[in-house]
């Protein structure tokens, strides 16, 4: 007989960003974290809440960190061994849209990675982000909020349609006098761009979009447009596209089949091309 390898405790290293933290005993902590290898998974830190310890103040919300961890196939809780801090947003000068850029990154990630599935392309977008974010200096903290955001979309498959309406097929450019005064629709399924007017006027799943932060989404999604002379995106409408790439991330997710449905499904497919 074959020794069953699945039972194992592995010793492993990966980076790990911290969703959130829980007090467990006198001393120790338990923390949700998104990871670089394993998607999202809940570890143990043993003694971590004693200054005297070597992780101490390591783990908190919004901090990333590189950790060693003793892991078991379909473990619910692993245990880290050691770790080093990357980056956090405490790190520099304390600023309030920093935090509140923060905050927001760190509820919209809790909403979409549930499960302990990789996401190596989201979770290096989430570092470049994270990196930029932490850094010191005068920062755009929304404007970076937002294209992580517009990134995530893009990688988990529901990028909105930017291209035509996604009711009428109308093409969205050039953008004429009209369209910059009325704004749009973003709407969550199907997901994309809508033109204003008749045949828009359900208010299910669906958000005012102002020219403006219509524009930025295309700059962001990497297709340029004619944009107006002088026309630069101001800080209104940076944070009116991060607000709705929030709401519309959020939404998409759960519009999503729950992950058993989704076994199933996939399990009914099989079947079906076996029969």
């Amino acid at each position: 007989m074959f020794e069953n390898t699945n039972d194992a405790e592995v010793l492993e290293k990966t980076r790990g960003f911290v969703l959130r933290e829980v007090k467990f005993r006198d001393q120790s902590k338990i923390c949700q974290l998104f990871t670089e290898r394993f998607g999202t998974i809940s570890v143990i830190l043993k003694g971590v809440r004693s200054p005297k310890n070597r992780m101490s103040g390591l783990f908190s919300t919004g901090n990333m960190v590189e950790l060693v961890l003793y892991r078991k196939h379909n473990r619910d809780l692993h245990l880290v061994r050691d770790a080093r801090l990357l980056h956090s947003p405490l790190a520099a000068m304390p600023d309030l849209e920093r935090f509140s850029a923060m905050y927001r990154l760190v509820e919209t990630l809790r909403e979409v990675t549930g499960t302990e599935e990789p996401y190596p392309a989201l979770f290096g977008a989430l570092a470049l982000a994270l990196e930029q974010i932490c850094r010191t200096g005068e920062h755009d903290y929304e404007m970076m909020l937002a294209w992580f955001l517009a990134r995530m979309a893009s990688i988990l498959g529901f990028e909105p349609e930017i291209d035509r309406c996604v009711l009428s097929g109308r093409p969205l450019r050039p953008l004429d006098d009209d369209a910059y005064s009325n704004g749009f629709w973003l709407l969550t399924d199907p997901g994309g761009i809508a033109l204003t007017g008749p045949g828009s006027t359900s208010s299910v799943g669906k958000q005012s979009v102002s020219a403006d932060a219509y524009l930025l989404l295309c700059t962001l999604c990497g297709r340029r447009r004619e944009m107006p002379a002088n026309h630069r995106p101001s800080h209104a409408a940076t944070m009116e596209l991060s607000n709705l790439l929030q709401d519309y991330c959020t939404a998409q997710v759960d519009h999503q089949p729950h992950e058993k449905n989704r076994r199933i499904i996939s399990r009914l497919l099989t079947e079906d091309g076996e029969g």
